[in-house]
């Protein structure tokens, strides 16, 4: 059990940026990726959300826990390619939303520079043939549970 309370940790945002990570604030994450899945269908090309969880369990404070996910928003934002994107989606983690299949995807998780890997949990979800609702209800099932 962590040596804090999880209410301590700051999750909020002006609509455009969370204010502790400076990531993209989720409504506006889910207003890109839709426009996203649209080019995407365009494109002929597969998507991929990687949601990655940073477990509070590691952490003996609030701030060493903030500290961590602030290192992991700015290695996100430093080593994703352009196109692709990221906001923190809970209190514990982010989504990254990869212009690529899953196996291609899974390659990028393994180049991005994540501090603290070990205290990560990372999950996969390509979009394949879900239309925008079926797949938010995936990846919540694999980010939240």
């Amino acid at each position: 059990m962590a040596g804090f309370d999880l209410r301590e940790i700051e999750f909020k945002s002006d609509g455009i940026a969370d204010s502790l990570t400076s990531s993209m604030a989720p409504a506006l994450f889910h207003e890109n990726l839709k426009r996203e899945i649209s080019t995407a269908d365009r494109e002929g090309r597969e998507l991929t959300i990687v949601s990655v969880l940073d477990d509070p369990e590691n952490y003996l404070s609030a701030g060493e826990y903030q500290e961590s996910l602030i290192a992991l928003a700015f290695a996100l934002e430093k080593n994703l390619r352009g196109g692709d994107f990221f906001a923190r989606i809970s209190d514990c983690g982010f989504w990254i939303l990869l212009r690529t299949d899953e196996e291609t995807a899974a390659a990028v998780v393994d180049r991005l520079d994540l501090p603290r890997r070990d205290e990560l949990t990372i999950k996969l979800a390509a979009r394949k043939l879900s239309n925008y609702s079926e797949w938010i209800e995936r990846i919540d099932q694999l980010h939240f549970n």
